[in-house]
């Protein structure tokens, strides 16, 4: 298993998981948060925003439906289609092991 960790911007947010519905990954948890990127926030004018609010997509899904949800997220995410800074970044982190709390079973 994987974990696949999106930052998106806020307005695309819906989108994106609508998207991943669509494609039958209706499992997924979302977080509001505030950061910045190699562009080390924005500044307009003589005012700099140092964090910008982006949204947070987490989901799990086995090794094999890597390139498909990447592929997904690529589409769903981007603010024009050749994409513009600001759009997010995503990540992917193996998963050893996923325990369900009611159950106490684990899943491998």
């Amino acid at each position: 298993m994987i974990m696949i960790e999106a930052f998106v911007r806020p307005e695309k947010a819906d989108f994106v998981l609508a998207s991943l519905q669509e494609q039958g990954y209706s499992a997924a948890t979302r977080v509001s948060v505030l950061g910045r990127g190699k562009q080390k926030g924005l500044k307009v004018k003589s005012v700099l925003y140092s964090e910008l609010p982006k949204e947070l997509i987490i989901l799990v899904v086995e090794d094999q439906e890597e390139e498909k949800v990447i592929s997904i997220l690529m589409k769903s995410a981007k603010s024009s289609t050749a994409g513009t800074y600001g759009d997010g970044k995503i990540f992917v982190t193996p998963v050893s092991t996923a325990y369900t709390i009611s159950s106490g079973k684990a899943e491998l």
